[in-house]
């Protein structure tokens, strides 16, 4: 009996693109760890926009949301049109979850929109990255 092959990738990043993906995961979790006051709040943001952090929630797991799953998505080789279906679904599900439904939520449009950055964000950088951060993975000798 034999068993289905496992998914494997078709790309490996390049070694700038790998360590900025970490990176980026990286700051979009410290902006996260900003919203209560300590150690990740950076004063100079709170200085420029004093109701960032009110809002950043939904910027972070947007961009960590797609940025994650589009990074694996894109190095198993799912083609870009598969990703953007998946960023305008997180992006509309921002807007109608911030417009429509109060569940465990007040009506915001400006959460809204930092849901929807995040995502524009996420997809930008998955874009950059098959565009200019992949080698294709030779197949693998049996």
């Amino acid at each position: 009996m034999t068993q289905p092959a496992l998914p494997t990738l078709r790309f490996r990043p390049r070694l700038w693109a790998a360590l900025l993906h970490v990176l980026l995961l990286g700051g979009a979790f410290v902006l996260f760890m900003g919203r209560k006051p300590g150690l990740f709040r950076a004063q100079a943001i709170v200085d420029r926009v004093p109701d960032f952090y009110t809002h950043v929630l939904n910027f972070s797991l947007s961009y960590l949301l797609l940025a994650g799953a589009g990074y694996l998505w894109v190095l198993l080789g799912v083609r870009l049109r598969v990703v953007a279906w998946a960023a305008l679904a997180l992006a509309v599900a921002n807007v109608a979850y911030e417009s429509w439904l109060p569940l465990l939520n007040t009506r915001d449009p400006v959460d809204a929109m930092y849901g929807v950055a995040g995502t524009a964000l996420a997809f930008a950088w998955l874009w950059l990255v098959m565009r200019f951060g992949l080698w294709r993975d030779p197949p693998a000798r049996a």
